[in-house]
């Protein structure tokens, strides 16, 4: 284990910005702390740092106890053995880029011989051979994140801190920074502590993820169990798109077993079956919202509505083509309005009736 958060509280006069909080980071892996604004994510990363002192709990790096308030234990940053792109990549403009990167070496007063190998290793690592002489300010954005990266990793840290280091660039260029910072890190088997407020890059990017929401970790795991075995509502929601639909539970069904919900609001008289969510079971006549990806309902049909087999009638109400796919929103009874994905294989318009399956195992109820 190379990190480990125990109960850790971080409070800023009345909030806390971290409330009890508890991980553990594996060797070799890449760790994402994701959540909204204020979640704490940022600082946690500043607690693991040493740029924040906890107001209670511990953490360990490596085995080794570097901020205790029972033990009453502070160890400094730069004594942590820790490696950190920032948001803002913090590149010295009045260094080159060989200068940039042997920087941090040179402060801890390696040779030398040694200096200009690791330096020229690590740039060739990430595609920078050559560039050495170049000013810093003349690097491309694509470029200055890689130069960030080496001169995080040229002394080999024993742990990798990145806040949102693809924030300030376009889209395209953060796409290929994706992929090529999981190449690089599966190369060196670097471990990592990654914060992100962006879905994609986190399901993209990590091992496991930590999801985070008022200083509090809702859940941690891999991104596809966390997608699709939601331990909260919350996560549900934030973590992609969810369609939620309302009702009232009709039959519990057997335990571990399918239930029926009849729906209310504009949809009442229809009833749509699921599996229950992991909050406990829910009785007859209990309020209850039924949760699915909008990937996984299916269009099939004429339009015509049998409940047998888990369908709603709907109507596109807008339609939008973004490359690969058409984003509907569609009219259900009329009022309830849900947002859908339709392939690009077929023609669609506005105005068009459709009939609309819900996959019973991929429905799931969760109480309202």
């Amino acid at each position: 284990m190379v990190l480990r958060l125990d109960g850790v509280t971080k409070v800023f006069g009345a909030v806390r910005a971290l409330d009890g909080a508890s991980l553990e980071v594996e060797r070799g892996e890449i760790f994402t702390l994701l959540g909204p604004s204020g979640c704490g994510k940022t600082t946690t990363l500043r607690l693991v740092a040493g740029l924040e002192h906890p107001d209670a709990g511990e953490i360990a790096l490596r085995g080794r106890v570097v901020a205790s308030v029972p033990r009453r234990v502070f160890v400094a940053p730069h004594k942590r053995n820790l490696g950190m792109v920032f948001q803002s990549y913090a590149i010295w403009p009045h260094m080159n880029v060989f200068e940039n990167v042997a920087y941090p070496l040179r402060l801890r007063g390696v040779k030398r011989s040694v200096v200009a190998e690791k330096v020229t290793r690590v740039l060739d690592l990430v595609g920078l051979a050559g560039l050495d002489e170049r000013g810093a300010t003349l690097l491309s954005g694509g470029q200055m994140q890689r130069l960030a990266l080496c001169r995080a990793l040229v002394y080999e840290p024993d742990l990798l801190l990145l806040d949102e280091p693809f924030s300030n660039l376009d889209a395209k260029l953060r796409e290929q920074m994706r992929v090529e910072l999981k190449v690089l890190q599966r190369r060196l088997g670097v471990t990592v502590l990654f914060v992100t407020h962006d879905q994609i890059e986190a399901l993209s990017l990590s091992d496991r993820i930590a999801v985070m929401q008022r200083g509090r970790v809702e859940q941690v795991g891999a991104p596809r169990e966390l997608y699709e075995r939601p331990a909260s509502a919350f996560v549900r929601d934030f973590l992609g798109q969810t369609v939620v639909l309302r009702g009232v539970v009709r039959e519990p069904g057997p335990r571990g077993g399918t239930i029926t919900v009849a729906l209310d609001g504009a949809l009442a008289g229809s009833m749509l079956r699921g599996h229950a969510g992991p909050a406990a079971a829910l009785a007859a006549g209990a309020p209850a919202h039924l949760a699915i990806r909008p990937e996984n309902i299916e269009v099939a049909g004429d339009g015509r509505s049998t409940p047998e087999a888990n369908t709603l009638t709907g109507t596109i109400d807008a339609l939008l083509f973004v490359g690969d796919r058409y984003e509907a929103r569609v009219v259900l009874g009329g009022e309830q309005r849900i947002l859908m994905l339709l392939p690009r294989a077929r023609e669609w318009h506005e105005g068009q009736r459709l009939q609309l399956t819900f996959p019973p195992q991929t429905v799931s109820v969760w109480p309202a």
